[in-house]
């Protein structure tokens, strides 16, 4: 059975008929803007995606993406489709290539069992729960700190403003610091004592009082000092500065930067779950590590309340590995991939799935030379799995691969969107009218 789309007019599309044959890699090909992504994603999965929604409660349908059905006027014989895109994963900082192929789950509880002492259950060893999460930064990896050198301008005095920050150099909060009986308001800050410096950055060794003036009543009261920097982070780095106006805002941010939290040296996690170790590597260690290192020393797990898990996750990290990114951490923040490794990403997380349609947009993005045949070998195995595989690629070395080409133009933009070809590798090259076909021809050298 094949999948066959009638009149598809989805952007430059001209009212197209295609047919695309069920259990084969099929290469969606033509120059850019010829209307190859028109045909694979915003018509065969846009229109998949829809399908799969309507069998939902109309209450859920209302919570999800909505999808307009594609100009296309018939669509016959469609499966499930799988979008790979090379969209970005993960709506937050927090997200990891480990929680996108489904390894960090795995793992915690790898150590929950084997890990030695064991912090606990896997929730234990995770930085996104509080039973795991480092307690200073909230599991974050990093804190605000202070840029302590840009707080103060040490040719004035504290009555002339030599606090850069306008809070405590104007308004009430200027009592703290120009009324306190151990600092002279009116002494350049370049002359002040090491004792002196000491006091006005972290407060008295004793505890003092200073008197705050109500500019309404004209009463004064008696407060507890608090130096410049306990005082800047207690009541400016400790809240929501978005409730704040603007120029405010701007000013906090100006003096402060983004650091490792230095309990949990950015791991996130609390130190009862970074104490518990496998072979001498606690769960940090292991997520930092390479896909490529960390199977092996997966392998040498012979526990056997944790030889199954270690097993899995290994083969978790050889789909990592076929897909040529063996060179990612399982740490690595999705944030900082690049496009063809965000795809790789989502292709190693879905390789176990049968009966599927996979629509990837050109999976060889970024691959060296070498790594194109492991990718080739993945796709052939998806395929001998039951799968589809329709990719869009313009790598000859991939297209010349497929079982079937489908080929869009015969240019660009207004001049593309037609079929100008459907078949195989060895019938496009004597294709006269494609220049996929071509292109084909001059980059492959004929067997002998």
């Amino acid at each position: 059975m094949e999948i066959e789309l009638l009149g598809a007019s989805e952007n430059n599309l001209k009212h197209i008929d295609v047919t695309i044959p069920k259990g084969k890699l099929v290469v969606f090909a033509g120059v850019s803007g010829s209307g190859k992504s028109s045909l694979a994603f915003d018509t065969v999965a846009v229109e998949s995606e829809r399908e799969w929604q309507q069998s939902y409660p109309l209450f859920l349908r209302n919570k999800m993406p909505h999808y307009d059905r594609p100009k296309v006027h018939e669509i016959r014989n469609l499966t499930p489709a799988i979008v790979v895109d090379q969209h970005a994963i993960g709506a937050t900082s927090r997200s990891t290539v480990g929680t996108a192929v489904d390894v960090a789950p795995v793992l915690r509880l790898l150590f929950s069992r084997v890990g030695q002492p064991s912090a606990g259950g896997s929730m234990a060893y995770s930085f996104n729960n509080p039973a795991g999460m480092c307690p200073d930064c909230t599991g974050i990896g990093e804190r605000l700190e202070l840029i302590e050198e840009s707080m103060f301008d040490p040719d004035r005095s504290l009555a002339e403003g030599a606090i850069l920050f306008s809070q405590f150099s104007a308004g009430w909060q200027t009592h703290f610091y120009q009324n306190n009986p151990l600092l002279d308001a009116n002494k350049k800050l370049r002359d002040f004592t090491p004792e002196e410096w000491d006091t006005l950055k972290y407060g008295s060794k004793e505890p003092i009082k200073v008197g705050i003036k109500s500019n309404n009543t004209g009463r004064v009261d008696m407060v507890d000092y608090e130096g410049v920097f306990p005082r800047f982070e207690r009541v400016y780095m400790k809240r929501d500065i978005t409730k704040l106006k603007k120029s405010l805002q701007d000013e906090i941010l100006s003096h402060v930067r983004h650091g490792f939290c230095k309990t949990c040296g950015g791991s996130g996690l609390n130190p009862k779950a970074l104490a518990s170790k496998i072979s001498g590597k606690n769960i940090v260690d292991c997520m930092d590590m390479t896909a490529a290192d960390l199977h092996p020393f997966l392998e040498t797990i012979d526990d056997p309340r944790g030889s199954s898990l270690a097993k899995q996750i290994a083969e978790y990290l050889r789909r990592m590995i076929d897909v040529g990114i063996g060179y990612l951490s399982l740490s690595r923040k999705t944030e900082t991939l690049s496009g063809g490794e965000v795809q790789r990403v989502k292709l190693a997380s879905e390789l176990h799935k049968k009966g599927q349609v996979y629509v990837l947009d050109e999976p060889s993005t970024g691959l060296h030379a070498k790594d194109i045949e492991k990718l080739l070998a993945l796709l052939r195995k998806l395929v001998s799995g039951g799968n589809t595989v329709v990719m869009i690629e313009h790598r000859p070395e991939m297209i010349a691969q497929a079982d079937w080409i489908i080929d869009v133009g015969p240019d660009g933009g207004s001049c593309g969107g037609e079929l100008v070809f459907e078949g195989t590798p060895e019938q496009i090259i004597d294709c006269g009218s494609s220049k996929t076909g071509k292109f084909l021809k001059e980059m492959i050298p004929p067997s002998t």
